[in-house]
């Protein structure tokens, strides 16, 4: 009897066990038949993504400024990648070391066959050819193209089979921008602004390069920068583009003061100004940058613009007040991103009319208190060159798929903003800055100019107020008068010794403007 329980126990174990196994192979074989075999198929095969053929990025003549070449890259089924994008020599010499269980893999990489040359413009690409800053980064979406698929097969041990690699999806390529920089008016522009960087030894220094009628930015030097070749090795900072951001324009700002006064109607070209060395408003004392030469107790609104006198331009604030000069301000783009193209890219800073302090009304006046892009400076002259419409900048010519079958071309947004007889008026005062004023020496032989200097304290952002000896000095303008053809804004941080923007910014703008104009077969208008 009790050898017969231990058979019936070890039986109903048995039994039990067999279930267990039964029921086990069940789920396997039937229930989860595909789930394991989706295992088995993923322990056995690796999926490698391959980038696509990156789009080419042109200048408006059709010259490359970024385009990718053939590389080679090495891949062990167990390990992954092993090396990235190498000469095919060196590649085919680390795989003799494992032939059958290392694979090469042709990819692209990204190359920038002019260095430097407009380089925080342009942007660069990582490892996988994904779009990090810059042109690259805006338009990843377009240049990028759709990823390709390899799958390699291994055996138990995770080595590569031989003659296992595969294509499961061929990639397709990316779309060609064409971008409205042209190649040799960046170089000049890169060229002059390098120079006078070092000259002056400011900290960083601008050039932008407007078309006057079509809004398409001709040039955007910006320096110090870096070789998108090899950004690793490159401070960080350098791979911004500092045309988005904003900083406080100074004096070149007064024309925008006098555009909104003569179109709010509260001043004409026959206003008179009271000569004043110092003015104060909301409790704030208020002097000019340099002592003025007063030759009676008036001054013109001409005078106020040719010697840059600040306590003129505040007379002219109080005659506008603050919500009609707010207006204005918004009026003319300042507090709004221009959609230049590119991500980053700052509102400024205008407070509403309504949150100004009591000296703001005056300070504005002079380009402090606000801040502005270099876009949104250069964008709004275009206003006097183009009979009171503001254009917007622009970026992109075209969007062009490899097929033809995609295009997209980019137009810049214009509104009008003054009237004709305004911008005619103010187009006439800026002309009078560079014959009889502190703009003299952006002149250039042949072509009549018309600007307006600024240097303005830098803004204490760790602290308050403005440092007393560090400076912007900047020079904006265009040419020629009869028939403007390009706008231009320089643009110097923090020079030492010599700190004022006619002298400093305006021979940048003369070498530079003077080559666009003839480069561009402009009529000359002064014999």
């Amino acid at each position: 009897m009790e050898n017969k329980t231990r058979i019936i126990i070890l039986f109903s174990i048995f039994i039990f066990l067999f279930l267990i196994i039964g029921l086990r192979l069940a789920d396997i074989q039937l229930l989860r038949h595909q789930f394991y075999q989706q295992r088995s198929q993923q322990q056995r095969t690796r999926l490698i993504k391959l980038a696509a053929q990156r789009g080419d990025v042109y200048d408006r003549q059709g010259n490359i400024l970024a385009t990718s070449i053939d590389t080679y890259s090495l891949y062990k089924h167990n390990q992954g990648w092993l090396a990235r994008k190498l000469q095919l020599a060196a590649a085919e010499i680390i795989q003799q070391k494992d032939p059958q269980g290392i694979s090469l893999i042709k990819e692209k990489q990204r190359i920038y066959p002019k260095g430097r040359l407009a380089a925080q413009l342009m942007g660069f690409v990582g490892v996988d050819n994904q779009g990090l800053s810059g042109v690259e980064l805006a338009f990843d979406e377009y240049l990028r193209g759709k990823e390709g698929r390899l799958v390699t097969e291994g055996d138990p041990r995770g080595r590569e089979l031989y003659g296992a690699l595969r294509e499961l999806e061929q990639g397709s390529d990316g779309m060609d921008v064409t971008l409205t920089i042209d190649e040799n008016i960046q170089y000049v522009a890169e060229r002059e602004i390098e120079k006078q960087i070092k000259q002056t030894r400011s900290s960083s220094g601008l050039c932008l390069v407007m078309d006057a009628k079509t809004g398409e930015i001709l040039a955007l030097a910006s320096k110090p920068d870096f070789d998108p070749n090899a950004y690793q090795k490159t401070d960080k900072q350098l791979w911004h583009l500092r045309v988005l951001d904003p900083y406080e324009p100074g004096s070149t700002f007064k024309v925008i003061t006098v555009a909104a006064a003569l179109a709010e109607g509260v001043v004409t070209l026959q206003t008179k100004l009271q000569a004043m060395d110092s003015i104060i408003i909301g409790g704030k004392k208020i002097t000019n940058s340099l002592p003025i030469d007063w030759t009676g107790k008036w001054t013109t609104i001409s005078q106020m613009l040719e010697k840059s006198i600040n306590t003129g331009s505040v007379q002219v604030g109080i005659k506008l007040g603050p919500e009609k000069f707010y207006r204005q301000i918004k009026a003319f783009g300042f507090g709004e991103r221009t959609g230049f193209g590119l991500w980053g890219e700052s509102k400024g800073i205008v407070r509403h009319w309504q949150r100004w302090y009591k000296p703001d009304i005056g300070m504005i006046t002079f380009g402090q208190s606000i801040a502005v892009t270099p876009l949104q400076l250069l964008s709004a002259v275009s206003t006097f060159a183009k009979d009171g419409v503001m254009v917007s900048p622009i970026l992109i010519k075209r969007i062009e798929s490899q097929d033809g079958k995609f295009v997209k071309v980019f137009t810049a947004r214009k509104k009008r903003v003054i009237s004709e007889q305004v911008a005619s008026e103010v187009k006439d005062l800026m002309r009078n800055v560079v014959l009889n004023g502190s703009g003299k020496r952006a002149g250039i032989n042949g072509f009549s100019v018309c600007g307006k200097t600024g240097t303005a304290q830098k803004a204490n952002l760790r602290g308050h107020g403005y440092f007393k000896d560090r400076f912007i000095a900047s020079f904006v303008g265009f040419a020629p008068y009869e028939d403007p053809a390009v706008v231009a804004l320089v643009i110097l941080d923090d020079p030492k010794g010599n700190i004022w923007g006619g002298s400093t910014c305006g021979p940048v703008f003369k070498d530079v403007v003077e080559y666009s104009l003839r480069y561009l077969n402009a009529k000359p208008d002064v014999l």
